[in-house]
C-alpha cells in the first residue's frame, strides 16, 4: 500500500522572506498603532512623574500617608501603562485580521473588549507551561509549542480559554518537529540580529552618552522588528489551518 505523503508547510526561508516583506510594506501602520499605545501608556507615567516631583519638592514636609499613597498610585499607573502597551500588541493581530486595512486608532480601540479574554488565555497557557516545566524542562518546551497557536485561534477563529488551547494542540499535532524547527530558526535569526546591532556597545564605556543613546536605538529597533515573528508564526498557522480542514 502506497504511503500518503504528509502535506508540507511553507519552506522556512520563504516564510521568513514573506514575513519581512509584509512587515516592511505595512510598517507605517504598525508604527502608528504602537504610537497610539505608547501615547495612552504615557498618560499614567506622566502622572506618576508629576506626583513624584511634587513629593520631592515637599521633602521632609511630606507625610508617611502621602508616601504610601504615591507608592499605590505608582503601582496602579504602572499596571495601566502595561495594559495600554499590551493592547498595542493585540492591535497587530487585528491589523493582520483586517488585511492591513482600517484606521489605526479604531483598530486599537477594538482591543478594549478583547483584552480580558486575551489576558486570561495568556495567563492560562503560561500556567500550564510552568506546570509542565516543573516536570522537567523538556515537557515545558514540548507543550509551549503545542500551545503556541492558541492566541491565533483566539483572534482569527474566536476561540477562547481551553477551546483555543485545544484548537492549538489540534493544529500542531503531527507537525511538532516542523514547528519547533521553525521557531528555533526564527529565534536564532533574531538572536544573531540582536548581537549585530548591539555590537557597538562592546567598544564604548557603559557610562558614556553613546552607550545610552545606542542602547535606546537597539531597544527601539527590537520593538519595531518584533511583529516579524508574529507574521512568521501567522503564516505557519495559516498553513496548518489549510492542512487540517
Amino acid at each position: 500500500m502506497e504511503k500518503i505523503e504528509k502535506p508540507k508547510l511553507m519552506p522556512v526561508l520563504d516564510n521568513l522572506e514573506s514575513a519581512v516583506k509584509i512587515w516592511f510594506k505595512n510598517l507605517k501602520k504598525i508604527v502608528l498603532i504602537y504610537l497610539w499605545g505608547l501615547l495612552f501608556a504615557a498618560i499614567p507615567v506622566a502622572i506618576i512623574l508629576f506626583l513624584g516631583l511634587v513629593l520631592n519638592l515637599l521633602g521632609n514636609r511630606a507625610s508617611l500617608g502621602l508616601g504610601i499613597a504615591f507608592i499605590i498610585i505608582s503601582l496602579a499607573g504602572f499596571l495601566v501603562a502595561i495594559y495600554f502597551s499590551i493592547r498595542a500588541y493585540m492591535s497587530i493581530f487585528l491589523l493582520v485580521k483586517k488585511n492591513y486595512e482600517g484606521k489605526e486608532l479604531e483598530i486599537y480601540k477594538e482591543t478594549k473588549n478583547l483584552f480580558w479574554p486575551y489576558f486570561s488565555l495568556t495567563v492560562l497557557t503560561t500556567i500550564f507551561i510552568i506546570l509542565w516545566t516543573f516536570l522537567l524542562i523538556i515537557p515545558g518546551i514540548i507543550y509551549s509549542v503545542f500551545y503556541s497557536f492558541a492566541v491565533y485561534a483566539f483572534f482569527f477563529e474566536g476561540e477562547k480559554g481551553m477551546a483555543a488551547i485545544r484548537r492549538s494542540i489540534g493544529l500542531v499535532k503531527n507537525y511538532w518537529w516542523e514547528i519547533f524547527g521553525r521557531y528555533f530558526f526564527i529565534g536564532l535569526v533574531f538572536w544573531l540580529f540582536g548581537v549585530v546591532i548591539a555590537a557597538p556597545l562592546s567598544f564604548v564605556a557603559e557610562n558614556s552618552f553613546f552607550f545610552s543613546f545606542w542602547g535606546g536605538v537597539v531597544q527601539a529597533i527590537n520593538f519595531l522588528v518584533g511583529p516579524i515573528v508574529l507574521l512568521f508564526s501567522y503564516q505557519i498557522y495559516q498553513d496548518l489551518v489549510k492542512i487540517k480542514k
